[in-house]
């Protein structure tokens, strides 16, 4: 015991500041052992107490001394106050009897709103030694680790993980789903009660002079520690203490297929490549011009009645359109010319009408991009990254072309759209309209999916992202609640509440055939209204010419 309070204050600190760059839960059960000689001093227990709890507040993030340092006072004179206002948890007093030769040991319980003195054991003298008898631990509370202690959390929801609703019963907002689990089954682990706070930005944290957002509560110790699991970095691990790993995942890019066949105006000429249409014409040029010509000549002998060439043009347009003709070759090589014509006419319409009912029936995937590469220079794709996510930090800090490139095309997407309170649905909804890449985690594409249909994802091959729960720098809370969650990964319990809420990730499905619809057949449609409006229009001109040769 120092003679001075101030000597023990300066003393207290520097212990403290040296305990907590440790980091270890052994090292706080090793360097925090206490032995406070109390005799002769005016109300010792209540100043010593009182001054460790106030640094404890100030440089050991309200943990440090209240759960991992223990209190020996000895020679402490009675009677012992009834109420102890100290909220360190393991303080144990030798208190001198009055009319006996013997100190009564006793430590400080926790109970309900209040603490109590136990006695645990008696040390008495016999002139020659000492004698000490004890009827229970001399530090009980250490087994019931944060004894109850009301732990405030840091939350936003994020619905891969914590989902905010409102209670049924009362009207309040809870957060219920994997968040609830976890802190639920912790509580009782680490036997502690919790109070989940949002904070007032409702937004993930960035880091320009200070953190802000939920991150910003974590750094500035207005939370015990942060509810929502982060990607660990670099530029976070300098301000934050990370606890065990609760998930990994990899980057993502995922984005809305895109169909060959989504221009229905143009199906019917999709079937073909502009190559196959113009071989296909000029072909059918050249087959009515030789089988007029054959009608007309035969091996050099001119034909005696010749069909007229509107005749022969005719029945060779027939053929493509599968209309029978009235007038047949008169000659026999135009006959062999007219048949091979005919089954070449068949085969291009089977292979036609097989293409064409395959594409209405079965969309097929386009492929716009296979790599970051492709993604950067595609100029069709606009770029979304979460806003405070670790993805942000890595194509914002990085120096490559393509991380450049990347990032530009985030900053120009995020201009042209409005943000939203519920920023998870919007970037779902941006996703799901087409021509959107989304840059995330595939935790997060994983639960996308089983809402969202037809996307497709490709990886950023940047490696594995380790996720776990943020807590203020050099919290001795980190490692007490990693030992925790290292308990509840090896018994299966993360993966049974993910599978509890969110089911098994859905497998690919295979494209199924569709029914086919009006949309299809725009293209039909629109050939022949196309033909039905040229027909009145020559209609109309005929009549008027026939109305003015009468008046001429």
């Amino acid at each position: 015991m120092f003679f001075q309070m101030h000597t023990f204050e300066q003393s207290l600190v520097g212990l403290m500041e040296k305990t907590l760059q440790k980091n270890r839960l052994r090292q706080y059960h090793k360097l925090l052992n206490f032995i406070v000689f109390c005799d002769g001093i005016i109300n010792c227990l209540t100043h010593v107490t009182e001054i460790s709890s106030r640094k404890d507040k100030e440089y050991g993030l309200r943990t440090l001394l209240r759960h991992f340092s223990k209190w020996l006072f000895l020679t402490v004179d009675s009677p012992l106050l009834a109420e102890v206002h100290a909220d360190l948890d393991n303080i144990a007093v030798a208190v001198k009897a009055n009319r006996i030769s013997s100190t009564i040991i006793s430590t400080l319980l926790w109970k309900r709103g209040s603490r109590e003195w136990s006695q645990v054991g008696i040390m008495t003298n016999n002139g020659e030694m000492y004698a000490a008898t004890f009827v229970g631990p001399l530090f009980p509370n250490t087994a019931y680790m944060l004894n109850g202690r009301k732990l405030r959390i840091g939350i936003l929801e994020w619905e891969e993980f914590c989902r905010k609703t409102t209670s049924p019963s009362n009207g309040s907002i809870v957060h219920t789903q994997v968040c609830r689990d976890l802190f639920d089954s912790l509580s009782g682990y680490l036997n502690f009660t919790y109070e989940l706070i949002e904070p007032a930005e409702k937004i993930w944290g960035e880091l320009s002079e200070t953190w802000n957002g939920l991150l910003g509560i974590v750094a500035r110790n207005e939370v015990d520690l942060c509810g929502i699991p982060y990607a660990i970095t670099l530029k976070r691990s300098q301000t934050f203490t990370f606890s065990n790993i609760l998930y990994q995942g990899e980057c993502e890019v995922v984005h809305k297929k895109l169909s060959t066949n989504d221009n229905h105006w143009t199906l019917l000429v999709s079937v073909f490549k502009w190559e196959v249409h113009v071989c296909g014409l000029l072909t059918m040029a050249c087959c009515i011009g030789l089988y007029t010509l054959l009608e007309r000549y035969c091996g050099g002998v001119q034909v005696k009645e010749l069909p007229l060439a509107s005749d022969s043009v005719m029945t060779a347009l027939r053929v493509p359109l599968h209309q029978a003709s009235h007038h047949c070759p008169q000659s026999i090589p135009a006959r062999i010319f007219y048949a091979s014509w005919w089954l070449f006419c068949i085969t291009i319409i089977a292979v036609y009408t097989g293409n064409l009912l395959a594409i209405i029936s079965v969309a097929k995937e386009k492929i716009p991009f296979d790599t970051m590469e492709e993604l950067a220079e595609n100029e069709d794709f606009k770029i979304i990254i979460r806003k405070g996510s670790s993805y942000e930090d890595m194509y914002k800090d990085n120096n490559d072309s393509v991380s450049k490139k990347i990032w530009t095309k985030v900053l120009d997407t995020r201009s042209n759209i409005q943000d939203s309170l519920d920023e998870a649905l919007q970037y779902k909804m941006l996703v799901q309209s087409g021509y959107f890449a989304f840059i995330t985690t595939s935790i997060t594409i994983d639960s996308m999916e089983k809402t969202v249909n037809n996307l497709r994802r490709i990886k950023c091959n940047t490696g594995l992202n380790y996720l776990s729960l943020p807590f203020p720098l050099n919290s001795p809370l980190a490692e007490l609640f990693s030992d925790a969650l290292i308990r509840l990964y090896d018994n299966g319990l993360l993966d049974a509440w993910g599978t509890k809420w969110y089911g098994t990730r859905r497998k690919e499905q295979v494209p199924a055939i569709t029914k086919v619809d009006l949309s299809n057949l725009r293209s039909a449609w629109l050939m022949c209204l196309s033909g039905i409006a040229l027909a009145f229009i020559t209609l109309g001109v005929e009549r008027f010419l026939m109305h003015r040769l009468k008046t001429t």
